[in-house]
């Protein structure tokens, strides 16, 4: 993903800027047809069609329909306050072809953001349920030292919205060995399966079929809680030159996060501090002062660590690689991990990181559930080394080839939780319109 830092035209970059997606994209293609290009700058305006559908995919909200969710959403909202969110920014929107288009998730990250709104909002009984559980359990793990195992069978499905009868090729996630996980089996799919080797730094599955069909593997796996400095599930394995190099476009070392690097130790010498407690002061900086938001498909964003930095909220993805970029930075081997939080009756996606110390090996970190529990120091601390057994990682690197490799850019060019498709035929678009589901088919605690 080098390409990305080759520079957009201006008239371009402008175009978008003003919601002209159509133009700009006329631009784009008039380029790529008509002018000889070096071959990083065309990869670039190609990607560029692909965030310009994604933009559009993004923003699908008319100013009626996003007044209409938020008068649903909130008690007692008005179309004056509505106006008032909208003209100071507070709720994001952007203009698309001459008219305000609004993020689908906006209503829910107003609550994460402002407590006003939280308040607000009718009680999310499902995340009250999920965070209880959550909160019990590392309650435990902090009383007992004792970690627990669990057996888990699950299945992920993935369909394309609108199918026309074509050949595709598929990959869903599964899940890896190592560390934390174990006893990886396949159980069912629906096609017939191609299973990437556990080596592969993003493990898959590989099908092909039509565009009509639903593609779905089930899986079974052992996982167990990680009470990072009473184990040795991170001990076997050194860490390699690429846990403390930059990755482009992303993990960067800009001068602005070497600034933001001396207000994070107070302009103290990190030199001078163990390597865990200079990982411990990066851990309290994100999760006492980012906010949880949803963000938009990580394809559209230039520089992920830097927009954390610099609007101080993000999703358990952007704060994580935040972490891990500061980390390399100051000297920290650190790591990407990535799958899903599985709890006994539901799955979602969820990334988190590992770093390294010779003392304890590999540790996990999870910045986002740590800045969750914030109003509970015990809680918040216990994702620095420790984690939870609601997970499953198919991901040990950001931003890798699948084996076998897409030959069209992937729908998240950096990680997979959910699926990625695409056309056999290289002529056809890159697939957006995708759809999934994740279930937990048995949740078994083990003696």
């Amino acid at each position: 993903m080098d390409f990305l830092l080759q520079p957009l035209r201006e008239d371009v970059r402008k175009l978008e800027y003003l919601g002209m997606l159509s133009q700009a994209r006329e631009l784009i293609r008039n380029d790529l047809a008509n002018r000889r290009l070096p071959e990083a700058y065309r990869r670039r305006l190609e990607f560029e069609l692909l965030r310009i559908s994604l933009l559009m995919e993004t923003y699908p909200l008319t100013e009626k329909e996003a007044f209409a969710l938020f008068r649903k959403k909130f008690k007692a909202a008005t179309k004056g306050e509505f106006q008032r969110l909208v003209a100071s920014g507070m709720i994001d929107w952007r203009w698309i072809e001459n008219e305000r288009r609004f993020e689908k998730r906006f209503d829910i990250n107003l609550a994460f953001k402002y407590k006003e709104y939280t308040k607000r909002m009718k009680p999310d009984k499902e995340r009250i349920r999920r965070m209880k559980m959550v909160n019990k359990t590392i309650s435990r793990l902090l009383k007992t030292k004792k970690p627990k195992s669990y057996k888990i069978v699950a299945r992920i499905t993935l369909r394309k919205k609108n199918g026309i009868g074509e050949k595709v090729r598929v990959w869903l996630p599964f899940p890896k060995e190592g560390f934390q996980q174990s006893d990886v089996k396949l159980m069912a799919s629906s096609h017939p399966p191609i299973i990437a080797s556990n080596e592969q730094l993003q493990r898959t599955v590989y099908m092909e079929g039509l565009d009509l069909d639903e593609f779905w593997v089930e899986f079974e796996y052992k996982i167990t809680e990680w009470l990072g400095s009473k184990q040795k599930l991170g001990k076997s394995e050194r860490p390699l030159d690429s846990d403390l190099k930059p990755k482009p476009p992303h993990v960067v070392f800009s001068d602005f996060l070497w600034n933001l690097l001396d207000l994070i130790f107070s302009g103290k010498d990190f030199r001078q501090l163990p390597p865990l407690e200079r990982a411990r002061i990066i851990y309290d900086y994100i999760t006492l002062n980012v906010k949880y938001s949803y963000v938009l498909p990580y394809a559209l964003y230039d520089n992920i660590p830097e927009y954390v930095a610099t609007t101080l909220t993000g999703d358990c993805g952007f704060q994580a690689l935040l972490f891990i970029t500061l980390c390399r930075m100051v000297g920290i081997p650190a790591r990407w991990q990535s799958g899903w939080f599985v709890l006994p009756w539901s799955a979602s996606p969820h990334d988190w990181a590992l770093i390294f110390t010779e003392e304890y090996g590999w540790v996990p970190v999870d910045l986002s559930f740590g800045g969750a529990r914030r109003d509970d120091e015990n809680l918040r601390l216990f994702y620095f080394t420790n984690l939870d057994g609601y997970r499953m990682f198919s991901n040990i690197d950001f931003q890798v080839d699948f084996d076998p490799p897409k030959r069209k850019f992937r729908l998240d060019p950096y990680d997979n939780q959910t699926g990625e498709m695409e056309y056999i035929d290289d002529f056809k678009e890159t697939v957006i319109d995708l759809e999934h589901d994740m279930k937990v088919l048995s949740f078994e605690e083990l003696k």
